[in-house]
């Protein structure tokens, strides 16, 4: 059984970002790579991926940017979000949390606990490691799965993608920047959307 998971932003940025292969950011997203979670995604989610990956800050190639988003595509499971009625330190983690709520047996995996209701399947990187690896779905059993070989050939480039990603992160002195560190870059995008769309108004 797959384990269908909504991957935080934060989470995506700190696994390109770490040169630590063992960080738990870099296991979850070798996990997406390989089959094991599903990511659950959708227009919304992929949007803010995006934005977020092109910032000036991360200094990321766009056909690095480019190749990532592939790998959630070719992964990932669109899932359109519940409306639900709840009150968020920040409002734009709402989508994350609605997606998450598509399915009883998912997860939402995030680096920052504290912006989201206290809930057994709202996890760390960590928890989700423990939980698959618990479950028996380690990571090797992946590459039973039958996937074509455009597709596989599509996510070789994507993980090829994510590894320039990170040596990109070396060479620009932001390895390893602490999740708060991210966090308040993500803060700062999503606040210049929110400025953009009252002046489009």
């Amino acid at each position: 059984m797959k384990v269908y998971a909504v991957i935080d932003t934060n989470v995506i940025i700190s696994s390109m970002l770490t040169h630590n292969t063992a960080s738990p950011t870099k296991i979850v997203m070798a996990y997406v790579r390989d089959g094991v979670i599903v990511p659950m995604i959708n227009d919304d989610i992929l949007e803010e991926y995006a934005d977020v990956l092109t910032r000036t800050k991360f200094s990321f190639a766009h056909e690095a940017v480019s190749e990532m988003l592939k790998l959630f595509n070719v992964r990932g499971n669109v899932s359109l979000p519940e409306c639900l009625t709840w009150d968020f330190i920040d409002p734009n983690d709402v989508i994350f949390y609605e997606t998450y709520h598509t399915r009883d047996d998912a997860y939402l995996v995030t680096g920052n606990m504290r912006h989201f209701p206290s809930e057994p399947r709202i996890v760390t990187p960590d928890d989700m490691i423990s939980i698959i690896q618990v479950s028996g779905r380690m990571l090797s059993e992946a590459s039973c799965e039958y996937i074509s070989d455009s597709k596989q050939a599509q996510l070789q480039r994507a993980w090829e993608a994510v590894e320039r990603m990170r040596a990109s992160a070396l060479a620009n002195g932001l390895a390893d920047m602490s999740m708060e560190e991210i966090d308040e870059e993500i803060r700062q995008y999503r606040e210049e959307k929110m400025l953009k769309r009252r002046q489009s108004v």
